[in-house]
């Protein structure tokens, strides 16, 4: 049996390596894609970085506080009231502030002055820059009390950077395993149902080859497959990582993973990429066509895309914490659950053994399924 499972082996190996396309899809496109999201990351954080000048104005500003409005990108000229109100309307325009001609800060609350602020909340950015407008008026308030005015005293008693770390590990599993399992997909949905559209899966099942060792054997050489494409997808993650520390800047210091958290995530990825691949082939050797193949395999790959929004929703984590371990249960969705948890509060032993184990059984099974389905005759095109 492992001789018949070898050859088969070697046959769909050789098969991936004369086929450029899925050779490309396995080796570059997962490193592509991630290097792709750390420049589309770095390009935004660059653009954020840089100095915004809106078409905002004021009118009658006093200058301490015209001075402030220049600093956030308002712009320092005279304009029509009506005309500039007009412009805000047709999203022309982000802004206008009017400031009173006898404008005063009276400390006391009995002269208070108003401010006509005038923006668009359905122009993305006239509300940012309404945000940003209302941050500069609270600090320029005159102080009736004070809060938290004892620099020397820790009063935010949470971790310092859970916040950075929870967007690292609320972007990364989900990115990380699509990546892969993109590479392979169109692979593993065709490895079965091409030969049975081609007819060439006839000749293989008449062959003294026992049909087990067929269906072991090209799960085998798309493991294979899914192999290098994780290491092609880490390979990129390096990358990515180091544009999330250019975009953290001095906190990045703060945020940092061990050789042994990218190992264990490798592994886990590995075990969930086994289970998926299984199901996957499931699905190609019940399609009768590739086409029937593909548009099938965009199932587990929804579910697994769905896993991942699900895992990194901050409304869910309640949810989820009540379900507790039994998270760990579940095939699949476990794999995007865990490599959260580890970078962000790091590896716990239990759920990675019962993780990877989970997973392991799970693929074991589907496999049992593709042997049972190439012993019976219906798999065979008439």
């Amino acid at each position: 049996m492992f001789r018949d499972i070898s050859t088969v082996y070697k046959k769909e190996i050789k098969s991936i390596i004369k086929d450029k396309t899925i050779l490309l899809m396995c080796l570059f496109v997962p490193f592509l894609f991630m290097v792709m999201e750390g420049f589309i990351m770095s390009a935004s954080s660059n653009a954020e970085k840089k100095d915004k000048t809106y078409n905002a104005y004021y009118i009658d500003a006093p200058a301490e506080i015209a001075s402030g409005l220049k600093a956030i990108g308002f712009k320092d000229e005279a304009v029509d009231r009506e005309t500039c109100i007009n412009d805000i309307k047709n999203k022309d325009a982000e802004m206008l502030i009017i400031f009173p001609k006898d404008f005063r800060i009276d400390p006391e609350g009995k002269n208070i002055s108003n401010i006509e602020i005038y923006y668009n909340s359905s122009n993305m950015e006239s509300l940012q820059l309404r945000q940003s407008v209302s941050t500069l008026l609270d600090t320029l308030r005159p102080e009736v009390f004070t809060i938290n005015a004892d620099t020397s005293i820790k009063y935010d008693l949470g971790e310092e950077n859970y916040q950075i770390k929870n967007m690292i590990a609320s972007m990364v599993p989900g990115l990380l395993l699509v990546t892969i399992i993109y590479g392979i997909m169109t692979l593993a949905s065709n490895i079965i149902a091409g030969d049975k559209e081609s007819n060439f899966l006839n000749t293989v099942l008449i062959t003294p080859v026992s049909r087990s060792s067929v269906a072991i054997g090209k799960a085998l050489a798309v493991m294979t497959a899914a192999g290098i494409s994780s290491i092609s997808a880490f390979a990129g993650l390096a990358y990515l990582m180091k544009q999330f520390e250019k975009m953290l800047g001095d906190m990045a210091s703060s945020v940092s993973y061990t050789f042994t958290d990218y190992i264990l995530v490798f592994l886990i990825v590995i075990f969930v990429t086994f289970a998926l691949v299984s199901l996957v082939l499931i699905l190609s050797t019940l399609a009768k066509t590739s086409r029937t193949a593909q548009t099938l395999s965009l199932i587990p790959v929804l579910i697994l895309f769905v896993a991942s929004m699900f895992s990194s929703n901050a409304s869910l984590e309640a949810l989820l914490s009540e379900i507790g371990f039994t998270n760990y249960m579940i095939p699949m969705w476990n794999a995007t659950y865990l490599i959260k948890n580890i970078l962000l509060i790091g590896p716990d032993t239990k759920a990675i053994l019962v993780t990877c184990g989970i997973n392991l059984v799970f693929g074991i099974l589907c496999l049992a399924i593709i042997s049972n389905l190439f012993n019976r005759e219906k798999i065979v095109n008439e």
